[in-house]
């Protein structure tokens, strides 16, 4: 096929970029073009009935000294756009939703027909699940071997995981059957593709309880297990049509999210991903410090490592955000971009939370949740999506 002249605005830019160390080429401008990554130039009249002239819009000239730089046989644009948005680079805002809404919702599941009844489409889900525990329960341990060292280590030094203060508040589970990483994955499967029909506070329970060690006590599992007078999870609303948990395919109500997030949420989700990997790293460091000083009967009158591992046992959350990060110390693109719309997802469901239950003790959160998490929830709440935005009262006409 034979391809047109560049115009003089492309090999400015090759020229521009040159200068900046990046080699681009006219063929490679055109495949950026066509994937979203670069926007065209723009056309403008000459003046006086000359015709036209085109011009490189501002950020171009960065954009490609970035994509000439990463760009490599193979890699995807979708990965491309993410890293390079994560960079801070003006990529497409269209190019940048399609890239991050892909990478939360793009997966090897199938998606069980709308049009089913209730009974079958419960059975195609759990038949999914099923052959996906099958195929890959085997690639991760429930618990990655650092934690079961640390757990190990604490039991050692005489340090009791269920307390007497602690152990009054977990009523004892009623599941006596081991819970396995298999169980694990085919819960997950369940619940992303069922949400809350698929996905109990029973089997919540049950993976808190799966991720701690034998015995502690778990005062948020036990509050899932027995709930006395309070809703089901699945029950709490805002009255107008918004739920705290959806009660079918969640990958939907992920797409909702990231459509509904400004570029800034999706930003600062996607750097939590660092964050998070950073405090998980340093906690286990931490703790495992001060157990070298207990062990070497130096102690000391504050531990606060340790005093954030057993939060992550009494909550869970602070507990699964250590693990995802040791089973998966270095992801790659596709992958941070899924963790970081899971940090986004928590921090959405948490403002959720402080518009339908605005009485419960939210000042609690700065102590309770991983910093990173909280920072997410404060910007979160702090430029809500329209979904969260309280409506409007309606009057009457006059």
């Amino acid at each position: 096929m034979v391809r047109k002249q560049p115009s003089a605005t492309d090999m400015a830019l090759i020229a521009a970029a040159s200068e900046r160390g990046a080699a681009a080429t006219p063929t490679q401008l055109e495949r950026w073009r066509a994937a979203g990554l670069l926007p065209g130039n723009e056309q403008h009249g000459a003046g006086q009935g000359r015709g036209s002239v085109s011009t490189a819009p501002p950020e171009a000239v960065d954009l490609v000294v970035w994509l000439g730089t990463h760009t490599r046989p193979g890699r995807r644009p979708g990965d491309l756009a993410l890293e390079a948005f994560g960079a801070g680079l003006p990529i497409p805002e269209p190019t940048v939703r399609a890239a991050w809404i892909a990478a939360s919702t793009d997966s090897h599941l199938d998606t069980p027909p709308e049009a089913e009844g209730a009974i079958d489409r419960s059975d195609r889900i759990a038949e999914i699940a099923q052959e996906v525990a099958r195929k890959h329960s085997s690639k991760g341990a429930l618990l990655p071997r650092r934690i079961r060292d640390i757990d190990r280590r604490i039991t050692a030094a005489g340090i009791s995981f269920s307390p007497p203060e602690l152990g009054a508040f977990d009523r004892g589970t009623y599941d006596t059957e081991p819970y396995t990483s298999r169980d694990l994955l085919t819960t997950a499967v369940s619940t992303v593709l069922g949400g809350t029909s698929e996905g109990t506070e029973a089997d919540l329970a049950a993976i808190t309880r799966a991720l701690v060690p034998t015995g502690a006590a778990v005062p948020v599992a036990s509050m899932l297990e027995y709930r006395n007078d309070g809703p089901q999870l699945a029950d709490i609303n805002d009255g107008h049509g918004l739920a705290l948990l959806p009660t079918g395919d969640v990958r939907h109500d992920v797409a909702r999210v990231v459509t509904e997030a400004p570029l800034a949420h999706l930003r600062a989700a996607w750097h939590a991903v660092d964050d998070m990997h950073q405090w998980a790293t340093a906690l286990c460091d931490v703790v495992e410090t001060e157990l070298d000083e207990l062990a070497a009967k130096r102690p000391s009158p504050d531990y606060p490592g340790l005093r954030q591992w057993f939060f992550g046992v009494m909550f869970g959350l602070n507990r699964i955000l250590i693990r995802h990060t040791l089973l998966e110390p270095k992801p790659p693109t596709h992958a941070r971009a899924g963790t970081a719309v899971m940090l986004l997802y928590l921090a959405t469901g948490i403002s959720r939370l402080r518009v339908m239950e605005p009485d419960s003790q939210f000042e609690l959160l700065p102590e309770l949740l991983p910093p990173f998490v909280y920072r997410l929830t404060e910007l979160v709440a702090a430029d809500p999506p329209a979904s969260l935005r309280t409506p409007m009262p309606t009057y009457p006409e006059t």
